[in-house]
């Protein structure tokens, strides 16, 4: 599987809500930094990002991807609770032998915190 491809196969697992799935993409050094959020391991980020899915809808929409053998950047969008696109984020992937060995999450916080603000509450 080529990185992008990999990296894909994450985003749709995990914003699908198959986080078991999703734990199988990440290396078991996998880290993750994030505004607000650093994580060392897939036991610290999976809870998190198990709270983080639990707050957006189902599903995300790529704007773009590129990348090489060992690097993916991805611009997406994620729902929101009632479907609305919410802010785009950027995602830079490192991906070492067929895994997902970091991750680095910039998106506005202010923006999407806003965005969430206005959604009605999850069912």
């Amino acid at each position: 599987m080529q990185p992008i491809d990999l990296v894909t196969a994450y985003q749709d697992a995990w914003t699908a809500g198959d986080l078991d799935r999703a734990a199988t993409f990440l290396a078991p050094d996998f880290t993750f930094e994030g505004p607000g959020a650093r994580f060392s391991s897939p036991v610290e980020f999976l809870p998190f990002l198990t709270r983080f899915r639990s707050r957006i809808g189902s599903g995300w929409r790529q704007v773009a991807a590129f990348g090489d053998a060992d690097e993916v950047l991805v611009m997406y969008e994620l729902r929101g609770p009632d479907g609305q696109a919410l802010p785009r984020t950027v995602d830079h992937f490192v991906v070492r032998d067929g895994r997902i060995a970091a991750e680095t999450l910039v998106f506005d916080t202010a923006a999407f915190a806003d965005a969430m603000a206005a959604a009605p509450p999850a069912r």
